[in-house]
C-alpha cells in the first residue's frame, strides 16, 4: 500500500503547507502592524514634545503658568491647584468639568502610562547640553545625558536622520537656530523588551499551531484517502484474482498446442499461437508478482549467499544471445561478495537488466556488467552503448506498462513491466535502482543494496 501512504503523506504535506503559509502571513502582519504602530506613536510623541519646547503640555482646560521665555512649567503642584479650582467651578458648569476631567485622564493614559521616562535637552553649537527639560525625575546623570547626546549627534551627522533609534532610545532633533538644537529623547527599552517577548510568543504559537495542524491532519488524511484506498485494494485484488484465474486456461492452451504440434507438423499458425500464449503466460506471471507485492503477500527468504556467483550464473547464458546479435557482453565481477538477501529475486533483477540492455541496443553495442561491494553495500551496474534514454524518461521507464519506444517494445516482446518489477525487488531489499544515460551514446542501470537488511 505504498501508493496510499504516499497519497496520505502528500495530503498532510499540502494541508500543513497551506496552514504554515496562512499562519505565517497572519503572525507577520500582526507583528508588523504592532511594531509599526508602536514606532509611529513614539515618533508622534517626540514630534509633539519638540513642538512644545520639550515639554508635554498639561491637559486642556487647566490654567498653567509659563516661564518668561514662553515655555510651559512642568505640571506639578500648580496642576493640582488648578484641578481644585476647576472642581469648584464645576458646580456652575458641570459639563465642562467632566469634559476636562475626561481629557485629563485620556492624556494621562496616552502619555504617562505608555511614554514614560522621556526628557529633552537644548544644546549649543559645540554639542554641549545647555538645558535639561524634564516633566518628572529621570534615571540619568548629567554625564550620562551628555554622553548620550554626543552619540546622538554623531548618528545625526553620520546618517542625516533627525529621528532614529540609538541604544534602545528614540530621539528627535529640532533646529532652534543655526547653533542651537532641541533633542527630545524617549527611552523605549521596556517597550522593546515587551515587543521582543511578543515576537517570541508569536514564534512559539506558530510552532505549536503547526504541530497541532499535523496532529489534526493525520486522522483527516486517513478519512480523505479511504475511498481511494478501498478502490486501490479492489483493483489490486481484481488483478491478482484475474491473473491467478488466467494461469489455468493459458496452461491448458499450451498443452493443447503441444498435442496439435505432434499431429500437425510445421504449421505456422500453431507457432504464432504458441508464441503469443507464451507471452501471455509471462505477462500473467509478472502481473501476479506485482499484485502479490502490492498486497504484501510476496515472501522473500533472506539468507547469506555468494553474490558474485549469482551474478555470473545469471549472466553467462546471455553470452550466446549477445554473440548471435553481434554484440559484446563483458563481465567484471568482484570475487567473494557475500550478500544477505533473497537470491532468487535478485537473480531476477540481473536477468531483467541484462535482457533489457540486449534488447535496447544496436548491433555492435557493448554491454558491460560490473559488481563490487564494501562492508556496507553492494553495487551492481549494467552499462550498454547505443541510443540511450532521454533525461525526461529516466524515471518514467520504471512505471508499469511504460515503454519509451512502442515499436521496439513490440518487436522485442516487452510489456513494460520488467523494470517495475526490478525496482520493486530492489526496494524490498532496502536498496535503490536508478537509471542514467547520455542520449545517443550510452545507458546505465545501477542497483545498490545493503549487505545486511
Amino acid at each position: 500500500m505504498k501508493v496510499i501512504r504516499q497519497l496520505q503523506v502528500k495530503f498532510i504535506y499540502s494541508m500543513v503547507l497551506i496552514e504554515m503559509i496562512v499562519f505565517a502571513a497572519i503572525i507577520f502582519a500582526l507583528n508588523f502592524s504592532i511594531t509599526r504602530r508602536s514606532n509611529n506613536e513614539a515618533k508622534a510623541f517626540l514630534t509633539f514634545l519638540a513642538k512644545n519646547n520639550g515639554h508635554r503640555p498639561p491637559p486642556k482646560g487647566f490654567h498653567n503658568k509659563k516661564h518668561h521665555d514662553g515655555n510651559f512649567i512642568p505640571p506639578d503642584d500648580d496642576l493640582l491647584r488648578d484641578i481644585d479650582a476647576t472642581s469648584s467651578a464645576s458646580l456652575e458648569r458641570p459639563d465642562d468639568f467632566f469634559r476636562n476631567l475626561t481629557d485629563f485622564f485620556r492624556i494621562q493614559h496616552t502619555f504617562d502610562a505608555n511614554m514614560r521616562n522621556y526628557f529633552s535637552v537644548r544644546t549649543g553649537g559645540d554639542g554641549k547640553v545647555l538645558e535639561l527639560i524634564q516633566d518628572f525625575p529621570i534615571n540619568y546623570t548629567s554625564e550620562e545625558i551628555q554622553t548620550f547626546v554626543d552619540e546622538v549627534l554623531n548618528v545625526y551627522h553620520t546618517t542625516g536622520k533627525k529621528c532614529d533609534m540609538y541604544s534602545g532610545a528614540m530621539f528627535y532633533i529640532l533646529d532652534l537656530s543655526p547653533f542651537e538644537k532641541l533633542i527630545c529623547v524617549l527611552n523605549r527599552n521596556s517597550e522593546l523588551k515587551t515587543l521582543g517577548k511578543f515576537y517570541i510568543y508569536s514564534v512559539l504559537l506558530y510552532i505549536l499551531s503547526i504541530i497541532v495542524s499535523v496532529l489534526i491532519s493525520l486522522p483527516i488524511s486517513k478519512f480523505m484517502v479511504k475511498p481511494a484506498k478501498d478502490a486501490f485494494i479492489k483493483q489490486k485484488q481484481f488483478i491478482a484474482d484475474a491473473s491467478h484465474e488466467l494461469k489455468t486456461p493459458i496452461a491448458v492452451i499450451g498443452a493443447n498446442i503441444d498435442v496439435l504440434e505432434s499431429e500437425i507438423k510445421g504449421n505456422k499458425w500453431l507457432e504464432y499461437i504458441k508464441t503469443e500464449n507464451r507471452r501471455m503466460g509471462e505477462l500473467v506471471k509478472d502481473l501476479l508478482y506485482l499484485a502479490k507485492n502490492d498486497a504484501g503477500r510476496n515472501e522473500l527468504h533472506f539468507f547469506d549467499f555468494d553474490f558474485s556467483n549469482a551474478v555470473e550464473n545469471s549472466i553467462l547464458p546471455f553470452e550466446v544471445l549477445a554473440f548471435e546479435s553481434q554484440k559484446t557482453l563483458e563481465l567484471n565481477v568482484q570475487k567473494g561478495i557475500i550478500c544477505n538477501g533473497d537470491e532468487k529475486s535478485l537473480k531476477q533483477i540481473f536477468i531483467i537488466l541484462v535482457d533489457n540492455a540486449l534488447k535496447n541496443s544496436e548491433e555492435g553495442a557493448k554491454i558491460t556488467v560490473t559488481a563490487n561491494g564494501d562492508d556496507k553495500r553492494i553495487v551492481f551496474k549494467v552499462h550498454n552503448t547505443g541510443a540511450g534514454i532521454p533525461k525526461e524518461e529516466l524515471e518514467k521507464i520504471f512505471l508499469r506498462f511504460y515503454r519509451s519506444d512502442y515499436s521496439r517494445a513490440r518487436k522485442t516482446g516487452g510489456y513494460g513491466l520488467g523494470l517495475a518489477i526490478a525496482r520493486t525487488i530492489a526496494e524490498d531489499h532496502g536498496g535503490t535502482l536508478t537509471a542514467n544515460s547520455e542520449v545517443g551514446q550510452w545507458a546505465e542501470f545501477t542497483l545498490v543494496i545493503p549487505r545486511k537488511k
